[in-house]
């Protein structure tokens, strides 16, 4: 190793000793730069720790995450302590070093919950794809124990306006929704965020180059959802001859990879000046890259 490399990883144990630091006594040795029950580089499949009741894994009983839909969709955290625990606190911190959030709860306490991701987090301040960290302290213990969130939104079919009763209705007249079929085949929910198009139909005009719709709903795993794409198919006046445009759109969800994939929509002149706008053929997925923890 060179002495390059020696201080960048001192440098990174010190940040994160800071960061733990400020939650309890002790932490500096659960910030992956020490030996203690694992690896040096924190990579130990299992907890460490310094004490615990009975056995490392026993103080952790069971962990879950619940989906919240709705306006505000969120995900929180509930957590389950062995009855003999004495936790009085627990932290989560994402991929990122950054705490999430964190429950302070008396030492008889077994049960505690927080947010671990809302609709108006950044990505640096909520759970993150991948390995999080969990950190459980009480008087005589000091536990870590890495936790993976794992959601994968994957793209089934792009749903022309005349094709499913599911779709809403125009917003105003001149414009129809196209859908996105999505199905979660994570372990996790995931929140769709955004639909970005390039050299696609827009609002009123052609010469538009990019366009974004807002979504922001919650797919939970192991079910499909039809989302609605209201400004990507829309009735427009100025409609000479018939033709065809193919778009590049890209779904953005909040944990898993963006899905990008071009479709072609046909414009027909219905004879009066204005346009009729369909799906032309099936949509085509481009290669998606795998990039660890979201940070867009």
């Amino acid at each position: 190793m060179t002495d390059e490399t020696s201080q960048s990883t001192e440098s990174s144990c010190i940040d994160r000793r800071t960061l733990l630091g400020a939650m309890g006594g002790g932490l500096a040795a659960l910030a992956g730069c020490s030996n203690i029950g694992g690896s040096s580089n924190g990579t130990a499949a299992g907890p460490t720790a310094t004490q615990s009741p009975s056995s490392k894994s026993d103080v952790l009983k069971s962990l879950t995450f619940e989906p919240k839909a709705g306006v505000s969709p969120q995900v929180t955290a509930h957590f389950k302590l062995a009855e003999d625990s004495m936790i009085t606190r627990i932290a989560l911190i994402n991929g990122m070093g950054n705490e999430v959030n964190q429950a302070l709860i008396s030492a008889r306490e077994t049960v505690a919950s927080f947010v671990v991701a809302r609709l108006t987090d950044e990505p640096s301040e909520r759970i993150t794809q991948g390995q999080n960290t969990l950190v459980l302290i009480g008087e005589q213990t000091e536990v870590e124990i890495p936790v993976t969130y794992s959601a994968s939104l994957e793209l089934r079919d792009v749903i022309g306006p005349d094709d499913s009763t599911e779709l809403p209705p125009p917003e105003r007249d001149g414009r129809r929704p196209i859908g996105l079929l999505v199905e979660n085949t994570g372990q996790h929910a995931d929140i769709a965020r955004q639909v970005i198009s390039k050299d696609g139909p827009h609002l009123e005009a052609f010469d538009s180059k990019t366009s974004d719709y807002t979504i922001d709903m919650m797919v939970k795993p192991g079910s499909t959802k039809l989302l609605p794409v209201r400004t990507y198919l829309a009735e427009i006046f100025g409609c000479p001859e018939n033709h065809t445009r193919e778009a590049t759109l890209t779904l953005k969800p909040a944990f898993s990879e963006p899905i990008t994939f071009t479709q072609t929509f046909s414009y027909s002149s219905d004879g009066e000046n204005s346009c009729e706008l369909s799906l032309n053929g099936e949509q085509s997925i481009v290669e998606r890259t795998k990039t660890g923890t979201q940070t867009e």
